[in-house]
């Protein structure tokens, strides 16, 4: 069936190629963008989507092979490359058929390479069409991204598998591959370059000796290599890793070896009949010039089965976190090395079909907006993916799984640079994960939450004292101590970014106790946000972090209404929180500041950049929070002056980040932008400029965010600031994850404290029975208070009604009511409000509200619920009533802490048991 399925997708991709395809891809070689399945095979029309690197394998920030595909490059005689393109990735691939060697990979003999008929890229495989003498064959690389628990699939390693189509013919096969520990590579180009580069996994120092070794599991042969001095520090290559060379230990006619690159290729490079690996005499610990190879004889034969191997990077720990090791998740699951390549080998079959699934579902909902933004989706899913590592903590001899805490590297953006006051390596940048949040939204929105717990946790701690968010956790990946520093010019940006994304997480998860246990971290933002955001003043977007795009001047209209909206959004935090009070305030301070802003980023029916400068314009990409979040925040109106302006900015790469950018853009923003725009003409201009530079292979790097809009031109290599595989990308998803539903939040029925810096977990608390008792009269105390007060509170009422005979009131005061003690993950009712607090409904399903219109706040009064209900009111009963009954709000607050305090006491909570 599979063969079957190959020669369907190798003559279906040979129809819009001539049979006299040179070697070098050019713009005769399509680039396919396409669904195919072990059940189905999607019919191909010809595309033009042309990127310059494609994914091989995309799994973590240190593991992030690319393969060049710019024009004039010949892929069958190319190394790949580490993320950067600065680096090669030593890995070839040879097919040897009826004796005569055919390279798939690599530059090891560029004159026998095979032939590419085409490439086929989705969301989680590329696959090279090739012919190979009378075979053609499919090489496919697939980087599992599903998540279906932490630990599962192996977080660290890759799948390379071929494919053969039937030829009705018997053939004599062979297939070898292998990698490199580390090697310093000379070679000409085809184009004439010369090209010397480190092709590498382990180290990429010339004098690092490197240790190896050769294991087998009941399923499994894997060959391993690592420095023998590792060292936490460096840049591309993770010098503190080990690379390992896996394959099935079923396949009949299996041989491994290690050995000198030249001995061992020249053996598998071999011309002739069949293939005989043996090492020759390599240290233990010796050169770096040592590969990992392994080769099947498949013999004579008109049936070919699946061939495939693995190839993964495992370091451990991962990274320490204030001062703290922390080790992959996957650890957790599996007691040694053995033991997970044996369950990744295992598990292959499944994998692919899990692959296939997740491709169709991606490109199903992606191919519903246009092919060019399937083609950008699928570009971008295993990039957006690969810059997190997901960890737990060691503890008693084991790892503690309730502890799991995420880490971004903030690749393409902050990396390396000999410029002294350059970011290094940033450790989860609050506005990477903020572009990045669609894509984690669409594929598991749950991963969210260990990607914000430990900037909370360092930001409630007595290490920061900043009234607004931090910009990161620390510039030197893999080191996360967390970041202190007063970074008031950003304080906007960061705790805009915090809010939005929590309530996305809770949202998208249906988890909150993120925004459960730091609740009042995220109100003292909120609360700076209601008296800074406004009016920005020196304040600047991230974006000023890169001086090209020329964003260090205040007042950016942009990152105003991304306040504003961080407001709105924490009015709902409160009131998935009952926090009535709290949540009205917010509402109404968000809409009465919108209308401000409205009035002063208006001019002549368009949006401008800069308060006063009516000429200035740029991507307000920040609406698609409103949008996403369902907050309603924000008029038609806004959005249609928006669109306006951008149609009349744009060119073939779309319109630059603004009007004083230096006509640079970023394409993750120009996709924020696509998603929210009210109309698809302008939601296809954006989707069209970002395809246009993604598809320009005559340009260096693997799918950057950063280019020029008027020529398509990106950054240079050595920039340390260019975008190469930013998980920023994950942007491309915004239209995908609108389609997303939200679930209901679940509140944790047992307070949590918030984790501070030193401890992640509860202290044991001692001498129970003699505080149970202090906490039981204590409470029994405030329950007959609270008894009394309320009687009181009855009869003044009464009283008062009495007086007053026949006074109208128009309105009645909001009643409230104390925030349940045991919330359970079942959908629970709000207290009901003179206004609701979203247009739709007051209930805590919060499923995305309706897309009904907002009222524009130029065309009406803004008055907050709670001053709604209070017109008309005397002044006798309403005020006294309103503080009396916030009085009772308090006491019951408190009351509900207490009685949750003295459950802490007397049972652990339920995640530590």
């Amino acid at each position: 069936m599979l063969a079957a399925l190959d020669a369907q997708m190798v003559n279906t991709t040979l129809g819009h190629i001539p049979p006299a395809t040179p070697m070098l891809l050019s713009r005769h070689v399509l680039l396919y963008l396409q669904l195919w399945s072990s059940t189905l095979v999607t019919a191909l029309t010809a595309q033009t989507f042309f990127p310059s690197a494609v994914p091989l394998a995309v799994r973590s920030p240190t593991f992030s092979c690319w393969l060049d595909t710019r024009n004039g490059t010949n892929l069958m005689a190319e190394w790949p490359t580490y993320w950067n393109d600065q680096n090669g990735c030593g890995w070839a691939g040879f097919i040897k058929v009826d004796g005569v060697p055919h390279q798939w990979l690599g530059h090891y003999n560029a004159e026998n390479a095979s032939t590419l008929l085409g490439i086929t890229v989705t969301p989680t495989r590329t696959i090279l069409a090739l012919q190979a003498g009378p075979m053609q064959l499919n090489v496919t690389f697939l980087s599992p991204i599903e998540m279906i628990g932490y630990a599962s699939p192996f977080h660290s390693a890759i799948y390379t598998w071929t494919q053969f189509r039937r030829t009705g013919e018997k053939h004599n096969i062979q297939l070898y591959t292998d990698i490199n520990a580390g090697a310093f590579l000379f070679y000409e180009r085809d184009d004439g370059s010369s090209c010397f580069c480190i092709a590498a996994w382990v180290t990429n120092s010339s004098s690092t000796e490197i240790e190896w070794d050769s294991k087998q599991t009941t399923n499994a042969a894997y060959l391993q290599a690592r420095s023998s001095t590792p060292r936490s520090t460096f840049t591309d290559v993770a010098e503190d890793s080990l690379v390992f060379h896996a394959i099935s230990i079923n396949h009949p006619n299996r041989q491994s070896a290690i050995g000198s690159g030249k001995t061992i290729r020249e053996q598998g490079f071999a011309f002739g009949s069949g293939i005989n690996l043996t090492s020759d005499e390599v240290d233990k610990m010796g050169t770096i010039n040592t590969v990992l190879a392994h080769a099947v004889d498949l013999g004579m034969t008109d049936t070919i089965s699946s061939v495939a191997w693995a190839v993964g990077i495992v370091r451990d720990p991962v990274l320490t976190f204030l001062g703290a090791n922390r080790h992959a998740y996957y650890w957790s699951h599996y007691a040694t090395l053995d033991d997970a390549i044996d369950a990744f080998i295992t598990d292959f079959p499944s994998a692919r079909l899990r692959a296939l699934a997740l491709d169709k579902q991606i490109l199903q909902d992606a191919r519903a907006v246009s092919q060019d933004y399937a083609d950008l989706v699928s570009l971008a899913a295993r990039q957006a993916m690969a810059g997190i590592e997901i960890t737990v903590a060691a503890e008693n001899g084991g790892y503690n799984t309730s502890d799991v805490l995420a880490f971004m590297k903030d690749v393409g953006n902050s990396h390396a640079s000999l410029i002294a006051d350059m970011d290094h390596r940033r450790v989860n940048p609050t506005e990477t994960i903020y572009a990045a949040m669609p894509a984690l939204i669409y594929l598991n929105a749950s991963l969210i939450g260990p990607l914000l717990e430990p900037l909370l946790r360092f930001q409630n701690s007595s290490q920061y004292g900043n009234l607004y968010a931090a910009s990161d956790l620390g510039t030197f990946y893999p080191s996360a101590p967390g970041n202190p520093d007063d970074n008031a010019m950003y304080g906007i940006e960061n705790s805009g970014n915090m809010i939005i994304v929590a309530l996305a997480h809770a949202r998208g998860s249906g988890d909150g106790s993120i925004i459960y246990r730091y609740y009042n971290l995220f109100k003292k933002w909120a609360d700076y946000l209601t008296t800074n955001t406004l009016i920005p003043g020196q304040q600047t977007p991230s974006d000023a972090r890169n001086t090209l795009l020329g964003q260090n001047h205040g007042n950016h209209t942009n990152l105003a209404i991304k306040g504003i909206i961080a407001i709105q959004a924490m009015s709902e935090i409160s009131q998935i929180m009952s926090d009535v009070a709290q949540a009205t305030q917010y509402q109404s301070t968000a809409a009465n500041l919108l209308q401000s802003w409205t009035e002063m980023a208006s001019s002549s029916g368009s949006l401008i950049w800069s308060y006063g400068d009516s000429s200035s314009f740029g991507l307000m990409y920040n609406f698609l929070a409103d949008k996403l979040l369902g907050l309603n925040l924000v008029p038609s109106s806004i959005y249609e002056a928006q669109s306006s302006r951008l149609s009349d900015k744009t060119s073939t790469f779309g319109p630059p980040l603004s009007s004083d950018s230096n006509s640079y853009t970023r394409s993750d923003w120009s996709m924020f932008c696509a998603a929210a725009a009210p109309d698809t003409t302008t939601r296809d201009l954006l989707i069209s400029g970002v395809h246009s530079r993604a598809s320009l292979n005559t340009t260096s790097g693997t799918f950057s965010n950063i280019y020029n809009a008027q020529n398509g031109l990106g950054l240079d290599v050595n920039s340390p600031q260019n975008g190469f595989a930013t998980p920023a990308q994950g942007a491309m998803f915004s239209l995908l994850v609108l389609s997303v539903g939200n679930k209901t939040v679940a509140v944790p029925p047992v307070a949590q404290p918030a984790p501070t810096s030193s401890s992640s977990l509860p202290k044991p608390v001692g001498r129970r029975a003699s505080i149970g008792a202090i906490v039981g009269g204590v409470l029994g105390g405030l329950v007959i208070a609270a008894v009394l007060l309320l009687l009181f509170l009855l009869q003044r009422r009464q009283r008062q009604r009495r007086e007053s005979k026949g006074e109208d009131f128009s309105t009645t005061p909001r009643p409230f009511r104390a925030p349940p003690l045991n919330i359970t993950k079942e959908t629970f009712d709000m207290p009901s409000l003179a206004t609701p607090l979203t247009p739709s409904s007051s209930k805590v399903a919060l499923l995305r509200s309706p897309s009904s219109e907002a009222t524009s706040p130029l065309s009406h009064p803004v008055n907050s619920p709670s001053s709604s209900a209070r017109e008309g009111s005397s002044s006798a009963v309403g005020p006294v009533a309103e503080e009396l009954r916030m009085e009772v709000a308090n006491l019951r607050r408190e009351m509900a802490e207490l009685r949750a305090g003295q459950g802490m006491l007397e049972d652990a909570p339920p995640m530590y048991q």
